[in-house]
């Protein structure tokens, strides 16, 4: 007898239960007129009515469809997903009772190969399932199959519908992940991201690449993205899986998830060396950086840090870990005005410092091999551009934490070291001065920076301010971890780096940008020219105490600094330019008294070493620093307006233009044979301490300061 024979021949009784005659009567006679609505309808009014039927209705409605895929009827199979489809969306309330079957159907049609036509139907069917909001979860389902199936989908090479294939595995992906991913009792799409990952980058290979440049920067959130329905079936799959990758990221909340979603993404690029040109990597992280929460920035960042540490030291990898540091780099860009500088930031620098520093130390034991290794230096510059890029999007005083990371990591140097450890020696300072020139690009671009936000008038001879002009202190700017390590260095042998680390401290000190008109040593008649304030503003406690305080050791190491043999015209300029900052910044007359103090001290140090033919100075420097002390008198006599110094300070300069005219500038700085000249300065040429300690005190300045003994060493 046949299945559709629903009544008895002798006394027509039915012979098949209601519900399977409400499932066979709505399959039509001719699969081309489609489902039979009427009786659709009452199906679905029979499954409302009677809700304990409706798990027979969909075996039963299962078994139809598997019986149809046997016969290869693929019409009546087609009819049979719809049909399942509106019932699953009718009865949504009563899931639990019969999703098993209606998904295992949905496994039984994807298994029948690549038919297009199928596929399409049971993708669209599972994406209006996984729609489906369930309360009580089912801890038993497995979504395995479906994550494998849609994988090799992602995958497909089909010439005629390659493109419809992929959009369909990862419209399946999506609704997979959208329906677990933000369900903690529900966590198979995390289980799975080794698998769904890979292919959505697989797809996003064919057209990534050209738009890196153009990515958005936009952040994506979960409730903007939109269900992918049948009409996108024929899109880009390139642009489908960008739209995936966001949305991905976007669910992402911990930092487990996050996790898993990246190192797949790593192995990727490693296994089909893609981050070679680095287009494709930076256009990836680019959106991956645009889709999470803000706060999680660092993760990425910390992950792309450990997976930079297993390139670092394999020789073949270079140009991949240089590739790695610029996708660092960009992501470091992202996360500055974003999150800022935390402990865990301030951590992923400090671990960059400690990657630039071991490449350093491989760059020299392959110089012994190779002459050049431009790739290791490509990386370095790779490193130093992203800490001082990520530095310059920050805020001042986050700006600060960086600079002072980097003070933290510069080598010291011993004097007395080995021989043997000359090479190992190059490395740390090739290394010291790439950290001190970061350090002066980032204080030149906070310097430039405060100079665009005042946007102050031209400053009047009044010395006078505004509060909306005042800046940071001197305590703000020098903190101990920053001052320490600097001023240390400016006794330094290696006049190179002398030089920074002078630039440096003239950049953190010039708050009020005058070094561009204090920077070059002369004597000035008139200082109006200068542009400079000739009365005194109120004084900044602060930035008193805080000579009063390091004044002694600022003293002791400029000391030594402006006695090192090896000092250049440049380094004496940075040395007047500083010690002109620093007088003016403080603007207080014991910082001044001092100062004049430290100067004399030099002087008399300098006439004591050509007088007992000591070899440590040079005449050309001797003259130089004469010069110096003479044009820092002239311009502080004038500048404060104590007159009597003054005239003194223009008698000595008299002097030295009739009788010792190369210790004045400009003379003192050219290099004539100066070492054929006279070792004997006349006494007038010379500032002598007791007549400057008389012209003081006749301005009412302290000079019971000149009684302090300072402890200069020259050692």
């Amino acid at each position: 007898m046949s299945e559709y024979i629903n009544n008895c021949f002798c006394c027509g009784h039915y012979l098949v239960p209601r519900y399977k005659r409400l499932v066979n009567n709505i399959f039509p006679q001719n699969p081309e007129h489609g489902l039979d609505k009427n009786n659709l309808e009452r199906l679905r009014f029979y499954a409302l009515v009677k809700p304990e039927k409706l798990d027979k209705s969909v075996r039963y409605m299962s078994q139809r469809i598997a019986r149809y895929l046997d016969h290869r009827n693929r019409p009546y199979v087609i009819l049979g997903i719809k049909a399942m489809d509106d019932t699953m969306k009718s009865c949504y309330q009563q899931l639990n009772t019969f999703v098993d079957d209606y998904l295992e159907t949905l496994r039984l049609v994807l298994n029948e190969g690549n038919d297009l036509e199928l596929i399409e139907h049971v993708v669209a069917s599972f994406e209006s399932f996984c729609e489906i909001r369930e309360e009580a979860p089912n801890y038993q389902r497995n979504y395995q199959f479906f994550v494998s199936r849609f994988t090799q989908l992602c995958y497909n090479n089909d010439e005629a519908n390659r493109k419809k294939f992929r959009c369909l595995g990862l419209r399946g992906h999506h609704a997979l992940f959208r329906k677990t991913a933000n369900d903690e009792l529900q966590n198979d799409a995390w289980k799975h991201m080794d698998q769904i990952v890979p292919s959505i980058i697989f797809n996003m290979d064919k057209g990534g690449q050209l738009r890196s440049q153009q990515s958005t920067s936009t952040t994506v959130s979960p409730e903007n993205i939109v269900i992918i329905n049948e009409t996108t079936i024929n899109e880009d799959p390139s642009s489908l899986a960008d739209t995936i990758l966001r949305d991905l990221f976007g669910r992402a909340q911990s930092n487990n998830n996050i996790s898993t979603c990246i190192q797949p993404i790593l192995a990727d690029l490693d296994k089909y060396g893609k981050w070679i040109p680095c287009d494709f990597s930076k256009y990836i992280f680019s959106q991956i950086m645009n889709s999470i929460k803000h706060h999680n920035s660092y993760v990425v960042i910390d992950l792309l840090l450990n997976h930079l540490d297993k390139h670092l030291d394999i020789e073949e990898r270079t140009n991949i870990k240089t590739s790695v540091m610029n996708v660092i780099h960009d992501c470091l860009i992202f996360a500055a005005p974003n999150t800022g500088v935390g402990s865990t930031m301030l951590h992923g620098i400090t671990r960059l410092l400690e990657f630039l520093e071991r490449s350093f130390q491989i760059e020299r034991q392959r110089f012994r091999i190779s002459s050049n290794d431009q790739n290791e230096q490509q990386f370095q510059t790779a490193v130093i551009n992203g800490i001082k890029d990520f530095a310059e999007k920050l805020p001042d005083f986050q700006m600060m934490e960086i600079i002072k990371c980097i003070a933290a990591s510069l080598p010291t140097f011993h004097h007395d070291a080995e021989e043997n450890a000359k090479e190992s020696s190059d490395a740390s300072l090739k290394f010291q001065l790439v950290l001190l020139k970061t350090i002066q690009k980032i204080t030149l671009k906070k310097h430039s920076r405060q100079s665009t936000l005042t946007n102050s008038p031209k400053v009047t001879p009044t010395y006078e301010s505004d509060k909306s002009n005042e800046v940071t202190s001197t305590l703000t700017t020098f903190p101990h971890q920053l001052f320490d390590p600097l001023i240390k260095m400016m006794s330094t042998t290696e006049s190179e780096v002398r030089l920074i680390v002078l630039e440096i401290l003239q950049v953190l000190v010039d708050r009020r940008h005058y070094a561009d008109r204090l920077c070059k040593i002369r004597i000035l008649k008139d200082i109006s020219q200068l542009d400079l304030p000739i009365e005194t503003k109120k004084n900044r406690l602060f930035d008193i105490a805080f000579m009063k305080k390091f004044g002694h050791q600022f003293c002791s190491q400029l000391y030594k600094c402006i006695l090192i043999e090896n000092n250049t015209k440049k380094i004496f300029y940075a040395i007047y330019c500083l010690m002109n900052l620093v007088t003016l910044e403080a603007d207080d007359q014991d910082v001044l008294v001092d100062v004049i103090h430290f100067c004399l001290e030099v002087q008399s140090a300098i006439i004591k070493m050509m007088d007992e033919d000591q070899r440590k100075l040079s005449k050309i420097n001797f003259h130089c620093i004469h010069a110096l002390i003479a044009a820092y008198f002239n311009l502080m006599s004038k500048l404060y307006d104590i007159t009597s110094f003054s005239r003194y300070v223009d008698e000595v300069i008299r002097n030295r233009e009739l009788f010792a005219p190369y210790i004045l500038p400009p003379d003192a700085f050219h290099s004539i044979s100066k070492e054929n000249l006279s070792k004997c300065i006349p006494k007038e040429c010379l500032f002598t301490q007791e007549i400057i300690i008389n012209v003081l005190k006749v301005s009412n300045y302290d000079i019971s300061r000149f009684n302090h003994v300072i402890h200069l060493e020259t050692g």
